[in-house]
């Protein structure tokens, strides 16, 4: 759950960098200290042709935050689903994820007005409404100093490019972007909920856990989609009232991830 944390200008360093975290996630060596990381992915040109001041802003300002701190259990997930012939679709899903988990910003907007645009029929969404919300923020205390309207524009136009990356927008031939029917992948469904259940929630609480709410879910439509899955997937749901109890016969999300691959 997000807190009352300031919202900064950090979508500005870059939007979602699908390519790029999947590339680092690949290079990244399971334990490997981020330090460490930075130095060698540095120094042995992990993004190509990127310059080494591309790829440490990258690191430094994106992946190493989003990814590894305070541990380094997202990296693990996204190398996981990088390395198997997953569909690109949930690698974007869980980028999306920990990018909300630290960013208030991405989070609050996706929550507070995409889902309510997407439930009252609207069909695309523009930099301009972005900034609306800028300005609510700030009278609201959510920003702490007013930006600049050419630094507003770039992190409106991030927010709308992470919506982008995760595949709830598209390009359209105007100033504004599509908002496309979305929904979230079996597998990404199913590795979200099992991180949730090593974070320590209870069967019953994983359904109602507010990150769902970043892909216009409910807790029914949790119950539902899991039970769907079934036990080929590995994943038996019981439901009594409001009782749940999810019983996973893969023990770790690697295994999970294989189940998929199958």
């Amino acid at each position: 759950m997000m807190d009352a944390a300031k919202y900064t200008m950090a979508i500005s360093k870059g939007a979602g960098l699908i390519d790029q975290t999947r590339q680092l996630a690949r290079f990244w060596k399971l334990g490997e200290r981020s330090d460490d990381f930075a130095r060698r992915a540095i120094n042995e040109c992990a993004l190509g042709n990127d310059t080494a001041y591309r790829v440490r802003d990258i690191l430094h300002r994106v992946f190493i935050p989003r990814f590894m701190r305070p541990n380094d259990m997202p990296a693990r997930i996204l190398k996981a689903v990088a390395e198997n012939p997953m569909p690109a679709a949930t690698f974007n899903e869980l980028v999306f994820l920990f990018a909300c988990r630290k960013d208030p910003l991405i989070h609050d907007y996706t929550v507070k007005e995409f889902w309510p645009a997407v439930r009252r029929g609207r069909t695309s969404l523009a930099a301009d409404e972005v900034l609306s919300f800028f300005s609510g923020a700030l009278v609201d205390g959510m920003i702490e100093k007013a930006w600049s309207e050419k630094t507003a524009i770039k992190i409106a136009r991030g927010v709308l490019g992470i919506l982008r990356d995760v595949g709830f927008l598209r390009e359209d031939k105007r100033h504004s972007k599509e908002i496309v029917r979305y929904r979230i992948t079996e597998s990404g469904l199913a590795i979200i909920a099992r991180m949730m259940h090593d974070e320590g929630m209870s069967d019953s609480s994983i359904s109602s856990h507010p990150d769902w709410s970043l892909f216009g879910l409910s807790r029914a439509e949790v119950l539902d989609r899991l039970d769907e899955l079934g036990e080929t997937k590995g994943i038996l749901v019981q439901r009594a009232g409001t009782v749940v109890h999810i019983t996973w016969s893969p023990k770790t999300i690697e295994e999970l991830v294989h189940v998929f691959t199958r």
